[in-house]
């Protein structure tokens, strides 16, 4: 009788053990798909309120983000010069410049790469009259090396000069000196382009934009002193406060 009875004792903590493994085991699956399934909702409400990019996706867009970013140079530009290349090898070419803010344009299309002294890429953009945006403004440090591949016949390299502005071209532009902080409605005249919103300390902030007669989106941003904006992709950023 005492056998029997252990038996049957030993026969429900197993089951019981079974139940609560069971149980934990269901309620981290559930658990699981719950928190996947709300970081996925979050994902298309932020994109579809706002087109706003955020997780894997945005990581992958924006890759590594040079420090240069960062960067404030001095916009007076008094020893920036003019470039201007009639003829582009084909293997390319590269310029070093003055310290400066310089616009680019190309004709047909090719590659701009900027990289640092120690030959580490701040970033590419495809410029060009056929291709590309048509122009990139950005700031250059004497130290930078500006790289234009062989997809180009001709590129044009001009100082340009710094004002408040309500349109931002594709490159590189600072919230307070460039454009003044607030709040913002964004949209792009044509084409698929993005925003990043760079903030040192945070997280950047990425936004698609889609210009056209047939479908067009509409982001409110809000920028903040101090904050830098890169434009890619697209020709023009339109603003509106």
């Amino acid at each position: 009788m005492k056998n029997t009875m252990l038996k049957q004792f030993e026969q429900q903590r197993v089951i019981w053990f079974c139940m609560l493994a069971m149980s934990i085991l269901f309620y981290t699956i559930l658990s699981g798909c719950q928190f996947t399934k709300s970081k996925s909702v979050e994902k298309e409400l932020r994109y579809v309120e706002n087109s706003e990019i955020i997780g894997a996706e945005k990581e992958k867009l924006i890759g590594k983000v040079h420090e240069a970013i960062y960067e404030k140079m001095d916009r007076s530009n008094t020893g920036a010069e003019s470039v201007n290349i009639p003829l582009v090898p084909q293997e390319g070419v590269e310029i070093n410049l003055p310290d400066g803010r310089y616009t680019i344009t190309g004709h047909p299309a090719g590659n701009i790469f900027l990289y640092d002294r120690a030959g580490d890429l701040i970033f590419r953009e495809l410029v060009g009259s056929y291709a590309g945006v048509s122009s990139l403004t950005i700031d250059i440090a004497e130290s930078y090396t500006l790289r234009a591949d062989g997809g180009y016949d001709s590129i044009n390299i001009t100082p340009t000069t710094t004002q408040l502005l309500n349109d931002l071209s594709a490159g590189i532009w600072h919230v307070g000196i460039d454009i003044e902080p607030g709040i913002y409605k964004a949209t792009t005249a044509y084409g698929l382009g993005y925003v990043q919103i760079f903030e040192e300390g945070k997280e950047p902030l990425l936004y698609e934009f889609l210009g056209g007669n047939l479908a067009n989106t509409e982001s409110v941003l809000q920028l903040k002193e101090g904050q830098i904006i890169r434009v890619t992709k697209m020709s023009q950023l339109e603003l509106r406060k």
